[in-house]
């Protein structure tokens, strides 16, 4: 009987052995099972955001001096339409709202379109327009002066600055156009010209508005290009047409009025288009 009950003891503990086993096989098994479902089921990765296609790109505009079809080089002679011998010693003026017109004529307004040029600087006479829509861009429209809205809120910033002698009072605003320099045949005592254009208002404002087109030229503004527009500035034009200037008696101007306005309207022609390099 005794040797019953251990073949008996001995065949249980082979079962509970065989048991313990099947459910940590089963548990195994099942954990595995759960790992692998967890890895198929997992969400896939976020798809990167595709980056932003460029649609706009840059223009620029160069202001290449002029006497005649001669460069403007400061503290140089030259000969004036009345032959006049002339050196230019200073020259600045602005350049405000430019719009360009694309090829199905519509437009691109510059926004905050103040520019102060300086012959004695060149890197002033470049002006680089951004965020200029891809499209080929057949004329330009601009101001040489500060428009009325602007002058009659006084003195500001940037280009604006008072800083930059261009600047009057509130009642005057802002010089429109600088040019001096010297001449032999001048009727001042120390042989100077010296003409400060302004008035931004009334009968004799001194503003003047310039639309230039390209002809069969277009500027072409793309991704991979930047094309520069050259328009002609020949400071010639500043002493004829309307009116011929005589140094001898025309040689100081700083004042608003009926004087300034005859200056402003010789330079109305003085603006002409050049040519695009792209």
């Amino acid at each position: 009987m005794i040797f019953g009950f251990a073949i008996i003891d001995h065949q249980k503990l082979l079962k509970n052995y065989i048991m313990k086993a099947i459910i940590k096989f089963t548990t195994i098994a099942l954990f595995l099972g759960f790992i692998s479902c967890k890895k198929d089921t997992k969400e896939p990765e976020p798809t990167p955001e595709p980056t932003p296609v460029a649609t706009t790109g840059s223009l620029k505009i160069q202001f290449d001096h002029l006497v005649g079809a001669t460069p403007l080089v400061l503290n140089q002679n030259y000969v004036n339409p009345k032959l006049d011998t002339f050196k230019v010693t200073k020259l600045k003026y602005y350049i405000s709202n430019i719009v360009i017109t694309k090829n199905d004529n519509s437009t691109f307004v510059e926004p905050e379109s103040y520019y102060l040029l300086d012959a004695s600087n060149p890197v002033s006479t470049v002006l680089t327009l951004t965020n200029v829509p891809f499209a080929s861009y057949k004329s330009i429209s601009f101001m040489l002066g500060v428009d009325s809205a602007r002058s009659a809120s006084g003195a500001q910033t940037g280009a604006l600055s008072q800083a930059n002698g261009m600047y009057w009072n509130w009642s005057s605003g802002y010089v429109m156009f600088k040019l001096e320099g010297s001449s032999p045949q001048s009727g001042a005592s120390n042989k100077s010209l010296v003409y400060h254009i302004g008035g931004y208002s009334g009968v004799n404002k001194t503003q003047r508005n310039y639309n230039l087109n390209f002809g069969s030229p277009t500027a072409n503004v793309s991704s991979g290009t930047t094309p520069k527009v050259h328009l002609s500035v020949d400071i010639n034009e500043f002493f004829k047409t309307p009116t011929l200037i005589d140094v001898a008696t025309q040689y100081y101007q700083m004042a608003a009025g009926v004087n300034a306005k005859m200056y402003a309207d010789n330079y109305a022609d003085m603006f002409g288009f050049g040519y695009i390099t792209n």
